[in-house]
């Protein structure tokens, strides 16, 4: 019953602690802010999209999506979300997804 979240088609192995990588890959709604704005990026990212992953089961749509992709990544560039009050959810999701979704 653990769950595993895998997609290694874009993987890269960091060579050294620090590394950053500015390739831009990925699902739109899923990039982090140091993707989108091309800053340099490492394992964070990763953090990132599971906090997308999270809010996009709980609330049925990923968090910054929009119906243009510059939009949506204006949204993500300025952590511009809100919580979509038609689920339910406890104040604990709330925090927690507030804490990884952090620019």
């Amino acid at each position: 019953m653990d769950l595993k979240i895998g997609d290694f088609g874009l993987a890269a192995k960091l060579e050294y602690a620090g590394e950053r990588r500015k390739t831009i890959c990925g699902t739109p709604n899923y990039l982090a802010p140091e993707i989108v704005s091309n800053l340099g990026h490492s394992y964070e990212v990763d953090v990132w999209s599971v906090g997308v992953i999270i809010y996009t089961l709980c609330f049925g749509r990923p968090p910054f999506e929009t119906s243009d992709v510059k939009r949506t990544y204006k949204r993500i560039k300025e952590c511009q979300y809100t919580f979509n009050e038609d689920y339910p959810a406890s104040s604990n999701l709330k925090n927690l997804i507030s804490k990884i979704l952090v620019l």
